[in-house]
């Protein structure tokens, strides 16, 4: 057999793990006694490996595989009961980081259109107010209004200020024409 047509020591030992399925190698594996000896000794060593895995994992009782896991468990929950504030904080963001991403890009979205969009001008709205916008201030801070007219078609009006220790207070009366005083 020429050198090209001898099966390299890969070949082989894919061909005997069974990764290779090759005719052509099968073929030159018949003509090379060689090759079917080193093919044989795969076979057998990994027979071997195998059957010492097995023993010894048979040599290992059960309750100590059943100890070293109930260590291995105790050990992983160690750390999350013996964490801090801080530590408890980043494990629950690193579960929830989508969540509180999603969140903080939407708030910053509609801030940013909020500001993008406002009024520049002072629109026509509540009269007293810039740009329209309604005082929300309590009513004791807030300006007393004042009554340029009133008009009470058929009737009389009286207009009442009243300061007190809970701010400012305007009572208009009005009372129709036609109601006769005292009765």
């Amino acid at each position: 057999m020429t050198k090209s047509t001898v099966p390299s020591d890969i070949e082989l030992m894919e061909l005997a793990d069974g990764e290779r399925e090759d005719a052509e190698l099968v073929t030159r594996l018949e003509a090379d006694p060689d090759a079917r000896t080193k093919v044989e000794a795969i076979h057998e060593l990994g027979e071997l490996v195998r059957g010492r895995l097995e023993l010894a994992t048979d040599d290992v009782h059960d309750a100590k595989f059943a100890a070293m896991w109930r260590r291995l468990d105790e050990q992983l929950d160690k750390p999350a009961a013996r964490a801090g504030l801080f530590a408890r904080a980043m494990a629950w963001f690193d579960r929830y980081r989508s969540h509180v991403i999603t969140g903080a890009v939407s708030a910053g979205a509609v801030a940013a259109l909020t500001l993008f969009l406002r009024p520049s001008a002072p629109d026509v709205g509540v009269q007293g107010h810039e740009g329209g916008a309604i005082d929300v201030r309590p009513v004791a801070l807030r300006a007393t209004p004042e009554i340029d007219s009133l008009d009470t078609p058929g009737g009389e009006s009286t207009v009442i200020n009243l300061d007190d220790e809970d701010g400012h207070t305007t009572v208009i009366w009005v009372t129709p024409e036609d109601t006769v005083e005292g009765i």
